[in-house]
């Protein structure tokens, strides 16, 4: 009967924290579970992956390592040091295998034999001199041969009852409370993957809503998805809020697993919209105060906009610097901001400058 423990994730990414972190509460789960070791050499996992036997399954996270980190692990496998295994999961109706602990050291291997780390050359990067700067196709022949029949140990775990795959979320998210924990979007990435999941990833790449946001890249962690789902939750559920934040973003999804094409559409278009309309009044990074993102300013400031947009308000611009001056407004964005009396206030004073 395993427990599944939800993480708060910490790491700041240039956002102003200002809600308090949140108790994850545990979940307990209970299947029938089948589990043996694979001895998998690396060039296995790359025969696998490249005929799509293997894969990286869509709840997971992206690929976070950067090349000096899987260089190390290269460096580790030439040198035969012991590697901390990968846990696979068989797919009882399809016989394939899902990566659902070790996706960074897989596919850094992967990345290794086919010469690509993010679009560039993945040449070897502060490891021992012999091998610094080299590509596997430079590498010794014997250094290639004892790296392509290194063995990287998986236990492969099969769901024996119930007569489905439904334990897959559930160990993946358990597997994953060590490590790079995984923060509460990832979570409702694993949990509620569906079509209006797949939507916030599609208005995250938002020419207009990167600027906004003031960040080109996308985040591997899945911040910036939360952000849009913070932003939609509140435009249609603003009466219904209740804290924790966390909980009211996990509902709201719950709400959205099973929604007509049609609503989609209308929810894509709204907040397309609308980043359009506040990027062209308000000009990049509007929401940066502090030299930081500031979500507080950023959710009421967008929930005012989807009206202002419709009413095509002309001076936009002067309502937000008029709103930012106002001291309860200032104080409802950057204290206790998941309070239901701060967030009620500050989307009433938002309401009030910019639209009204």
């Amino acid at each position: 009967m395993p427990k599944i423990k939800k993480i708060q994730e910490e790491e700041k990414w240039e956002v102003e924290q200002t809600e308090e972190s949140e108790e994850s509460e545990q979940d307990v789960i209970t299947y029938e579970i089948n589990y043996y070791p694979s001895d998998l050499t690396l060039k296995g996992y790359l025969e696998k992956y490249s005929t799509k036997q293997l894969y990286v399954p869509p709840f997971q996270r992206n690929y976070v390592w950067d090349q000096s980190q899987a260089s190390k692990l290269i460096e580790s496998f030439l040198l035969g040091l012991p590697v901390p295994g990968v846990f696979l999961y068989k797919e009882r109706k399809s016989a394939r295998l899902q990566i659902i602990d070790g996706q960074q050291r897989i596919l850094s291997a992967i990345k290794f034999f086919n010469d690509d780390f993010d679009d560039r050359s993945f040449r070897l990067k502060n490891v021992q001199k012999k091998w610094e700067g080299k590509r596997y196709s430079e590498l010794e022949e014997g250094d290639k041969y004892k790296l392509d029949d290194t063995v990287l140990r998986a236990t492969v775990v099969q769901q024996l009852d119930p007569d489905d795959d439904s334990s897959i979320y559930h160990i993946f998210e358990r597997l994953n409370t060590g490590g790079i924990k995984l923060n509460p979007m990832e979570i409702r990435k694993c949990v509620y993957l569906s079509e209006f999941y797949n939507l916030l990833e599609d208005l995250n790449n938002l020419g207009a809503w990167r600027k906004l946001i003031g960040q080109s890249k996308i985040d591997k962690r899945l911040r910036d998805v939360e952000f849009i789902l913070r932003i939609l939750a509140l435009y249609e559920n603003l009466e219904k809020y209740e804290k924790p934040m966390k909980n009211f973003l996990n509902n709201y999804m719950v709400s959205k697993k099973s929604i007509p094409a049609s609503e989609l559409d209308s929810l894509r278009k709204k907040f397309t919209k609308a980043c359009q309309y506040v990027l062209s009044n308000l000009g990049e990074k509007p929401f940066h105060i502090r030299g930081r993102l500031n979500y507080a300013a950023m959710d009421s400031t967008m929930y005012a906009a989807f009206e202002a947009q419709k009413l095509k308000i002309k001076d936009f611009q002067n309502r937000y610097n008029n709103l930012l001056k106002n001291k309860s407004y200032f104080e409802s964005a950057t204290i206790n901001t998941s309070d239901e009396k701060t967030l009620m206030l500050r989307f009433k004073l938002a309401q009030k400058y910019l639209v009204d």
